[in-house]
């Protein structure tokens, strides 16, 4: 059998059935407490995190190691980086990234081999022939004012 407990609205204490005060204010809200002592304190308008014995003090000073629960400690978040390259400059390494996407469309192509097209070996021809004289864009983290 599952006893329904509720807890004092002063100190915090668990409350058994058929134990402790019920008090009911004019504007109909319900208090239910431990004792007398927890009643005369309510009333007398002491507050709670004031007195030692309380739950509420307790938690405000960190006093209750058992009911404190373990955080779940959440794994840190790989932070992106450029990586460097042993022996090659920074120009080497946007000259291979640059050729990258033509290497793909050719990959396609030699994958499609049943469907080759005359108009895109040329382009690809082409492609190869005379390479982009754009400069590669660099990708620089934004500057937050």
């Amino acid at each position: 059998m599952v006893l329904k407990t509720e807890f004092c609205r002063f100190s915090g204490a668990k409350i058994y059935p058929g134990r402790g005060i019920r008090f009911i204010c004019a504007d109909s809200q319900v208090f239910l407490f431990a004792n007398s002592k927890c009643k005369r304190y309510f009333h007398n308008r002491l507050r709670p995190a004031k007195l030692t014995w309380t739950a509420m003090y307790r938690k405000q000073h960190k006093k209750d190691a058992a009911a404190e629960f373990v955080k779940k400690r959440r794994r840190a978040t790989k932070k992106p980086y450029s990586r460097s390259i042993v022996g090659a400059t920074l120009e080497v390494i946007q000259k291979r990234r640059a050729g990258k996407p033509k290497f793909v469309m050719l990959l396609y192509v030699i994958s499609r081999r049943g469907s080759r097209k005359p108009r895109m070996r040329r382009k690809l021809k082409r492609q190869n022939r005379f390479p982009s004289r754009r400069p590669t864009r660099v990708m620089c983290p934004r500057v937050l004012s």
